[in-house]
């Protein structure tokens, strides 16, 4: 585990998936100010709050959690980069939705260019602890 926290929030919104083009729910875990990134060699406070992508790895309260709210949001593996992680799979089709498509691209799901998008984003705060091993992380996401 890289990213630790005493609370997180479950980001979700829709998304078209690119198998089958219907729209379907999507979430993304955010950790708050203040959460613990491992360094080098200790855990260091980062100031901003942050939206992880490329989760391979969750605690187990965060898992059953993740679970029960969006069941949709698995450990897979990749097509497009050989490696597990937990992602979103499409309601209708079952297909994978890449992170990278959702977190990377402009205009994507949870990058936003302006407020009236990030607007449909809905957060569902939850006062648990938080641990993940994250290959990712967009700092201070607009929504």
């Amino acid at each position: 585990m890289n990213i630790r926290s005493p609370a997180y929030a479950i980001a979700s919104t829709s998304a078209v998936c690119a198998v089958c083009g219907a729209w379907t729910h999507v979430i993304a875990l955010v950790v708050p100010p203040n959460h613990a990134v491992r360094g080098e060699s200790a855990w260091e406070r980062a100031p901003l709050r942050a939206c992880l992508f490329y989760v391979e790895d969750l605690s187990e309260p965060v898992r059953a959690a993740v679970r029960q709210l969006a069941p949709w949001y698995r450990l897979a593996r990749s097509t497009a980069t050989g490696t597990a992680y937990w992602m979103n799979h499409c309601e209708h089709c079952g297909a994978a939705q890449e992170d990278h498509d959702l977190h990377c691209e402009p205009a994507s799901a949870f990058m936003h260019n302006d407020g009236d998008d990030a607007a449909h984003i809905e957060c569902l705060e939850v006062p648990e602890p938080f641990a993940a091993a994250a290959g990712g992380y967009s700092y201070e996401p607009s929504f």
